[in-house]
């Protein structure tokens, strides 16, 4: 099955059929799709030994479109986010965060009419390829702006993570809640059909960490075991759907 049909048949099951018969719109979510996916095509950038895709989209549409998909607003972001993991995936794209989706009105735009832009978030930039072309000549000293202090960002090594099956970085926990599931606004985004929409949570407990059970469809298992809420240890193993999360304690 393409990428596109199985984004018709999840939006479909979804909504339960509802989708379809209230979504008045011309515009239909295989044309949305298809503009996210050529704009993070055409936003790829070379780094060192990667090429990284952008996960930072704008769908801008008419007034009425807008508010034709107003309802169905979330549930189109989180299927569309999983769209576009899957088509970074099928080409080798490397995302420093999970695709975010947001819905602009633009007064210029007909009904049916849609323009989509994609952009990083700043500070994920990639590092430039060691045989990238030479830079441009540098600014006159007097000319450039005072440099701006880097981004404190927290060490991996000081914070716990997790290797999530099909995402090639760990990911770190931070906060004091980070979700799991097939929606875009989670955390962490899966692309599992077994999956719910929000299936899963990892809930700080003082020094570590526990997993927390949402409600899901086909539950949550901690190294085999049917669990609702489990504190973790280093190296338990935690699976939703088919996918499969291996918790890390902090490197002390």
């Amino acid at each position: 099955m393409s990428l596109l049909s199985d984004l018709e048949d999840r939006i479909a099951a979804a909504v339960e059929g509802v989708f379809a018969g209230a979504f008045r719109s011309p515009i239909q979510p295989a044309e949305i799709a298809k503009a996210l996916a050529r704009a993070m095509d055409d936003r790829t950038a070379v780094g060192v030994g990667k090429v990284y895709a952008p996960h930072v989209f704008t769908v801008a549409l008419s007034e009425e479109d807008d508010d034709a998909i107003g309802p169905f607003r979330p549930t189109l972001a989180g299927e569309l986010a999983t769209f576009l993991t899957g088509h970074a995936a099928e080409r080798g794209y490397h995302l420093a965060a999970r695709p975010r989706i947001t819905f602009a009105v633009h007064d210029d735009l007909k009904i049916g009419r849609i323009r989509a832009a994609a952009e990083s978030a700043p500070g994920t930039e990639p590092e430039p390829d060691a045989d990238a072309d030479a830079s441009p000549e540098p600014e006159p000293l007097e000319s450039r702006s005072p440099a701006a202090p880097p981004p404190l960002i927290p060490s991996p090594h000081t914070m716990a993570t997790v290797t999530v099956s099909g995402i090639e970085h760990d990911v770190v926990l931070t906060g004091d809640r980070v979700t799991v599931g097939r929606l875009a606004s989670c955390d962490i985004t899966l692309i599992d059909a077994n999956v719910s929409r929000e299936h899963a949570a990892f809930v700080r407990e003082g020094t570590g960490w526990a997993i927390e059970d949402l409600g899901s469809t086909n539950g949550t298992m901690l190294e085999g075991e049917p669990v609702t809420w489990s504190r973790l240890r280093d190296g338990d193993r935690v699976t939703l759907g088919t996918s499969e999360l291996t918790y890390h304690e902090p490197r002390r």
